[in-house]
């Protein structure tokens, strides 16, 4: 993936792992699940309450017109 795609043709999926590194230290996600929705849908970036990340790309690769959105927790 490069700067402005970030996943390019290829999607997360409940499972796999995302790691965000620091200078100080890495973090481990999980991914729990993902859903398509509308650009308008900024609902989807409220807060949890817990240690999660929500990655928010446009899809599908090429086309734009929907946003994929990918939840995950914090494993470590």
């Amino acid at each position: 993936a490069h700067l402005g795609a970030p996943f390019g043709r290829e999607v997360l999926t409940p499972g796999d792992q995302v790691i965000i590194s620091t200078q100080q230290r890495q973090y481990t996600y999980i991914v729990d699940r993902t859903v398509l929705v509308e650009p308008t849908a900024v609902e989807v970036m409220a807060s949890s309450g817990s240690p999660t990340v929500t990655i928010v790309s446009c899809y599908p690769y090429l086309v734009d017109n929907q946003r994929i959105v990918v939840f995950a927790r914090l494993q470590n």
